[in-house]
């Protein structure tokens, strides 16, 4: 502690005469950083909305042509008996076919002159847990009464698939830019300890030891993964606001939230690996180069 100050000299001394080298270590661990934290956003992101939606999962029962009152009413108390339902609402034709207007009120042209039962008859089921959206569709399949089932679960699904995919293949890019990091911090600290090859000599000749020797390079490379690491985070801290003011502004009736993302946690491991690629990238440099 007492040679701190020292170190961090050399170690800033050491950056400034291979300042390109450095440059490129800390442009390539920002953009390693960078995919991370965008990987960890969109994954937040996604997976809040998608929790958003399944709290709210509801089953749409639609009744065939020609099914009697009678049968539609024995349906619904049999359903509304379900333990996993927490109500159950009846939507006629009549009240479909608004609902149809409604939402495409601004394109008439699309429900003008349809006839009041175009659309079918459906039960509209509430869940309490949402988990329970699979065995519920197989009860109400089950009932013989309905022509079609519809609900979210399905769709939720796919989505995490598809997410899943996706944050595998930004885990890869992350995990090529990371080894890349770590070389690029390896060769410019091994450039440091090869301009300084005689005055390290000098310094073991006199009794320094190999640790007095070696913390200035290993904290140049924690430097200069550090420096990446926070650059990537502010960018990362800006896309994410943008994001959801953008969301929040055109997009309403997707659920985007700030929450959904931890970002203590989020900052502190992005700069957690960037201080680890600096550090493991200059360690390994000066563990294999200090013998000269």
């Amino acid at each position: 502690m007492n040679n701190l100050g020292f170190f961090l000299r050399e170690a800033f001394k050491n950056m400034r005469l291979n300042a390109l080298m450095s440059a490129t270590a800390i442009t390539t661990t920002a953009i390693c950083i960078l995919i991370l934290g965008a990987g960890m956003l969109v994954s937040a992101h996604v997976q809040g909305a998608l929790f958003r939606v399944s709290q709210d999962v509801e089953i749409n029962a639609f009744f065939p042509e020609g099914v009697s009152d009678e049968e539609i009413e024995q349906t619904r108390s049999s359903v509304e008996g379900y333990p996993e339902v927490e109500r159950v609402t009846y939507v006629s034709k009549d009240e479909a076919l608004e609902r149809y207007k409604e939402i495409f009120a601004e394109s008439p042209d699309l429900y003008e002159g349809l006839p009041t039962d175009a659309l079918p008859a459906s039960l509209e089921v509430q869940l309490y847990d949402s988990s329970d959206s699979d065995a519920v569709a197989s009860k109400l399949e089950a009932e013989g009464t309905f022509e079609d089932l519809r609900y979210p679960q399905q769709t939720i699904e796919r989505v995490n698939e598809f997410v899943g995919y996706v944050t595998w293949a930004m885990r890869g890019a992350t995990a090529l830019f990371l080894v890349a990091s770590v070389l690029l911090i390896f060769n410019t600290i091994r450039l440091s300890i090869f301009a300084r090859r005689k005055e390290i000599e000098v310094m073991k000749l006199v009794g320094a030891s190999d640790s007095f020797v070696r913390t200035p390079f290993v904290l140049e490379g924690l430097v200069q993964g550090l420096i990446g690491a926070a650059i990537a985070a502010l960018v990362v801290l800006w896309a994410n606001s943008a994001f959801v003011s953008w969301a929040q502004e055109q997009i309403p009736y997707f659920a985007v939230s700030s929450s959904a993302v931890n970002i203590p946690f989020m900052l502190l491991v992005l700069l957690g690996v960037g201080v680890v690629v600096g550090i493991v990238g200059s360690y390994l440099s000066v563990r294999r180069f200090m013998k000269i």
